[in-house]
């Protein structure tokens, strides 16, 4: 495992110390980002998570070390999306990120110690759209309704819920596809819809499930293969602008 900035984790996965501290009553409440993992229910102190770390006088969760965020990014290879680390806590990865997406399985324990999930577009030939939930963004909504508009259906496919409420949809492309990554309305799919893809060159990247940004998580809600790019949507995309 690697070597931590015990702090820097505390803070960025936005948990709090609680436990019994030295000649006190144990916190009251415990609002550690990973409620869902079974360490903590109902207001009790558990160490069910064998990957909680704790010390004489506190019981700490770190979020980028609790067992299911291994589990998703297992899950998300598995449907072979590449994953690489991503910083705890963060969106945005290290330079040189683009060489550690990987698809073996073996090297995520050592890959992910400490650290977020990133899947690489390029490294998985996959689109991903980012159906956003903000303000007067609905993605979901303007994607549903471009494909009502068309005649079209949007396919069942490998999904995750974000933070905002929105999703990425991944979509399986050609190791030849060119299709770049496109945010802040720009793209011809309408507002509320970033594209990530692979592009010319090192292609765009996604935080994966698993990650937790802000003491919220980035899960998986739809776990099924990861369907063909449409026709319909790679023509969109495809178009000039």
């Amino acid at each position: 495992m690697s070597i931590r900035d015990v702090q820097a984790v505390i803070t960025a996965s936005g948990s709090v110390r609680h436990g019994r501290p030295y000649g006190g009553s144990a916190f009251r409440a415990c609002t550690c980002p990973k409620v869902d993992c079974g360490a903590v229910a109902d207001g009790s102190e558990r160490d069910d998570c064998p990957e909680h770390r704790r010390n004489p006088v506190q019981l700490w969760h770190w979020s980028a070390e609790c067992p299911q965020v291994l589990a998703a990014a297992r899950t998300a290879l598995r449907r072979g999306l590449a994953v690489f680390p991503l910083p705890i806590g963060g969106r945005v990865p290290e330079r040189g990120w683009q060489r550690q997406a990987t698809l073996d399985e073996t090297l995520l324990p050592e890959l992910l110690a400490g650290r977020g999930v990133g899947i690489g577009c390029r490294a998985s030939q996959v689109v991903a759209l980012d159906l956003d939930v903000h303000g007067d963004d609905d993605g979901p909504g303007v994607l549903a309704a471009l494909a009502d508009r068309l005649g079209e259906a949007v396919p069942t496919t490998f999904a995750v819920a974000t933070p905002s409420g929105g999703r990425h949809l991944y979509f399986r492309v050609l190791a030849d596809c060119t299709i770049g990554s496109t945010s802040g309305g720009r793209t011809a799919l309408g507002s509320g819809i970033d594209v990530r893809g692979p592009g010319r060159r090192s292609g765009g990247y996604l935080v994966g499930p698993g990650s937790v940004v802000g003491g919220r998580a980035y899960a998986i809600v739809r776990d099924v293969p990861v369907a063909p790019l449409p026709d319909w949507i790679a023509a969109l995309l495809h178009r000039p602008e």
